[in-house]
């Protein structure tokens, strides 16, 4: 690149600034668009990642287990590969969490002779282990066992929960895939018709003897100032709109105040602008031939 090129990129910007102008707004709410999917579909990935640490099954035993049967079905549970922690519960101690749940209408259990709760174990899985499929078969290979009463586990919760995350994810990733394709298609649109529009300039360098690379240069310098100016505009929109939504929804959605927001992908705006300005440039140049 010469002195040349920058020259006439610049030239190229203030000729047709209404256009740049405009390509450079629609890359801007595109790569804006984008950020906001990408931190949704982040989010997302989070929310999956951690939902191990809110799930768990409960294990509930037959009366009359003896200490020993006891410690022999907890380490039969424990040593699953797919258990990380499994937490004796005695009828005493179960009686009194259902006596906190009840705050204010305890009175509810002051008629009871004797204590009705099953004492049980609370199984805690591997963060990796949650899925359907997996937690099925276990709840399965425990429920055979002997000592077992019963087991819950929250299966529909779980098959749910699964299935949103999925769906959640495919669908945002399809339609970032799709929002990158239609910025990519801003800048080609953008180059190609700014290349035409200077045609008796490309006619006369060749006649001079220049190379198709010396006179694709300045448009593919002009495709990554829109890509960067247009990275940079987006940039400063996701800052003010996630600093202004949080903080405006954030007190009555406490979801929104425990959201996510990777600033090294919002800092990496204007360098995803300068990358598609560039590709969609070079892409435009390389279908024309002259």
């Amino acid at each position: 690149m010469s002195l040349y090129h920058a020259k006439s990129a610049l030239s190229g910007l203030w000729k047709e600034k209404w256009i740049y102008l405009l390509s450079t707004l629609s890359m801007a709410v595109g790569l804006f668009v984008m950020s906001v999917g990408f931190v949704a579909v982040y989010n997302m990935h989070i929310l999956a990642r951690e939902l191990p640490e809110k799930f768990s099954m409960t294990v509930y035993l037959k009366d009359g287990l003896s200490a020993d049967d006891m410690n022999r079905l907890k380490g039969a549970i424990g040593a699953d590969r797919l258990v990380s922690k499994v937490t004796y519960i005695s009828k005493d101690d179960a009686l009194d969490e259902l006596r906190k749940s009840l705050k204010g209408s305890e009175n509810l259990l002051d008629g009871l002779d004797n204590n009705p709760l099953p004492a049980s174990f609370e199984v805690k899985l591997k963060r990796k282990s949650v899925e359907p499929a997996s937690v099925g078969q276990l709840a399965k290979e425990i429920r055979s066992m002997q000592g077992v009463d019963d087991i819950q586990y929250g299966q529909e919760f779980l098959d749910q929960i699964q299935k949103i995350v999925r769906i959640v994810q495919t669908s945002g990733l399809t339609f970032l895939a799709a929002l990158l394709a239609g910025v990519l298609f801003v800048c080609y649109t953008s180059v190609k018709i700014l290349f035409y529009r200077k045609a008796d300039e490309v006619e006369t360098l060749k006649l001079l003897g220049a190379t198709g690379w010396f006179i694709r240069v300045p448009f593919l310098l002009e495709g990554v100032a829109i890509g960067v100016l247009g990275g940079a505009g987006a940039l400063a929109a996701s800052f003010a709109f996630f600093k202004v939504f949080i903080a405006r929804f954030g007190a009555s959605m406490p979801v929104l105040a425990n959201m996510a927001v990777p600033s090294v992908m919002l800092a990496a705006l204007p360098l995803a602008g300068l990358f598609i300005g560039f590709t969609g440039a070079l892409i435009a140049l390389g279908r024309i031939r002259f």
